[in-house]
């Protein structure tokens, strides 16, 4: 099918004149144009088309793992494949084959441009089917810097706003920051937490100014739990407690003393704040009964505050019964288990437990037990194990018994996999419990 001089063949990586087969052994074969740029990290992985007359086509693009003419098909971020970016060949009038990049719509050209490039190309798009103006395209060699820049703009936008004290204006752009790394899919490392925890301390700085003290207090600990430490928070943290109802500084700093210690937020959505929202407002009742001796309240984690974050508790417990049943059963907690070095860590307690002699006297007597059946030893060793470790595992978060365990060994499933000191130690724990423990799920 032509569109203007494209014209659509059905041609194959393998059949292409410009790629044809090495000759050799597979084995000895090179790897293709795409592979070898796509290492050296020069082909992009995302792109942002925006300004295009056809609005349809303005958004975030994703690399897939599809190839056509050996390079990726980029998918709307959005819209997924119904609009979609890709490279294609067409053939001149002397009959060789050329190439070029389309952006189309449910198979419909909108906009192309004519290049060898096996990247996605910056300039010289022409309009097709599409609306004029035809787009501005820009290329990321990783999704993440898409969302990392527009976190960045945004917190630029806010400090703009701060300056000429235009609060709400202010919240809005920290807010739109905050959005943009809630889409990023992050959830760990320093270049997420610092962005969040900054975004979060300005608006918890905006909200205060707004007499939002609810708001500020909540973003203030969520900064404090991403940085521990960053003094801006800590500020405002102080001054929107007493403004709740804290009888003063210094009370306040003591309230706030698990704030930093990673239990209050998910870490598996860090920036989902329900959590720290209930947390806030077990505080305000307690600064309301004005009792000195009361105890801090907990943290309370729900596994629907991912879900419907925008829901009040109301609303979401009634969506949840009527569509999610499910999540009234028990779960298996909102332990985390953030990285390899944490596992290993976690394993090296376990061990702890499993070469003690009350746990290898108990193993013993299981195995003494001729009542029993494999399948019925193995339901026993299960129960035996989540009790030994119950004192390990419920106060990171996993939930108590069985629920609890099949959650932390799937998470540990991940690191033995790819992690050899893991991997290693996975076996001592093994050989100790004498139960595979991939089977204690």
């Amino acid at each position: 099918k032509s569109f203007g001089s494209f014209r659509i063949l059905p041609l194959t990586v393998e059949s292409s004149p410009r790629f044809p087969a090495p000759p050799g052994p597979p084995s000895a074969a090179p790897m293709s144009a795409f592979l070898s740029q796509r290492e050296g990290g020069s082909l992009p992985q995302a792109i942002v088309i925006s300004g295009a007359g056809s609005a349809e086509a303005n958004g975030i693009y994703k690399a897939t793992d599809k190839l056509y003419c050996d390079a990726p098909v980029y998918e709307h971020l959005d819209a997924g494949a119904e609009v979609k970016i890709t490279r294609e060949p067409h053939t001149t009038k002397t009959g060789a084959v050329k190439y070029g990049w389309l952006l189309g719509h449910n198979k419909v050209p909108l906009y192309g441009a004519p290049t060898e490039a096996l990247a996605v190309p910056t300039s010289g798009w022409k309009k097709f089917s599409g609306l004029g103006p035809v787009p501005e395209v820009a290329t990321h060699e990783l999704l993440i810097e898409v969302f990392y820049a527009q976190a960045d703009d945004a917190k630029t936008a806010g400090d703009a706003a701060t300056e000429r004290e235009d609060w709400p204006t202010a919240c809005t752009s920290f807010s739109a920051g905050i959005e943009a790394l809630k889409r990023s899919g992050e959830r760990f490392g320093d270049s997420f937490k610092n962005r969040a925890a900054l975004l979060l301390a300005r608006r918890a700085g905006a909200n205060a100014k707004l007499k939002e003290f609810r708001a500020a207090l909540r973003d203030a600990v969520a900064a404090l739990e991403l940085v521990r430490g960053l003094a801006s928070a800590e500020g405002i943290a102080v001054e929107a407690a007493v403004a709740l109802g804290c009888p003063d500084e210094a009370a306040a700093r003591r309230v706030l003393e698990p704030v930093g210690g990673g239990r209050i937020l998910d870490a598996g959505a860090p920036l989902v704040l329900r959590c720290v929202e209930r947390w806030v407002g077990d505080l305000v009742v307690m600064f309301e009964a004005k009792d000195p001796n009361a105890p801090v309240p907990a943290p309370r984690h729900m596994p629907s505050d991912r879900y419907l974050e925008s829901l009040d508790d109301e609303a979401r417990d009634e969506v949840l019964k009527k569509h999610l049943p499910d999540f009234f059963q028990t779960p298996g907690g909102t332990g985390i288990i953030k990285d390899a070095a944490e596992c290993l860590a976690l394993m090296q307690r376990w061990e702890q437990v499993f070469v003690s002699a009350d746990f290898q006297q108990k193993r013993k007597d299981l195995w003494k037990r001729r009542d029993l059946n494999f399948p019925q030893r193995l339901m026993e060793t299960k129960k035996m194990a989540s009790a030994s470790l119950a004192d390990i595992l419920e106060p990171m978060g996993f939930a108590p018994g069985q629920p609890g365990m099949t959650r932390v060994i799937r998470q540990m499933q991940v690191y033995w996999s790819e992690d050899k000191a893991c991997a290693c130690k996975a076996l001592d724990l093994e050989e100790l419990a004498d139960v595979s423990l991939a089977d204690l799920q």
